[in-house]
């Protein structure tokens, strides 16, 4: 229900089920999902040295996915010039922390509501 921000090493440590979820890599790599070894042991060592003996160290599981982020970094959410198409993307290293909230705003939209929140980029 919380996550920790590590802002001097620029990772987030959430909990997922029974799991902790350490993030904190972005690629600019195009859309490649290659996992880069070095940055994943290095959040590995960081895990051990600030939650020694809490975490199962010897079955960590690596995942990596795309980030579509915009230049501007604001996301698109909202209807297309194509009928029925609508775009909830672009919400880069935030995507986790933002999709919720803005899916929920395309839901209403979708749905001929006002969304709840004002956002400035609908």
């Amino acid at each position: 229900t919380v996550s920790l921000t590590d802002s001097a090493n620029k990772v987030v440590f959430s909990r997922l089920g029974d799991k902790l979820r350490v993030a904190g890599t972005a690629e600019l790599s195009g859309y490649s999902r290659a996992l880069n070894t070095a940055r994943c042991e290095a959040l590995t060592s960081l895990t051990r040295e600030l939650f020694p003996g809490a975490v199962d160290l010897e079955n960590v599981s690596y995942w990596s996915g795309l980030r579509p982020a915009t230049p501007s970094n604001v996301p698109l959410i909202g209807r297309t010039r194509l009928p029925n198409l609508y775009l909830n993307t672009g919400h880069g290293t935030l995507g986790w922390t933002m999709g919720c909230g803005s899916g929920k705003a395309l839901a209403d939209l979708i749905c001929g509501r006002r969304p709840e929140v004002d956002f400035p980029f609908l």
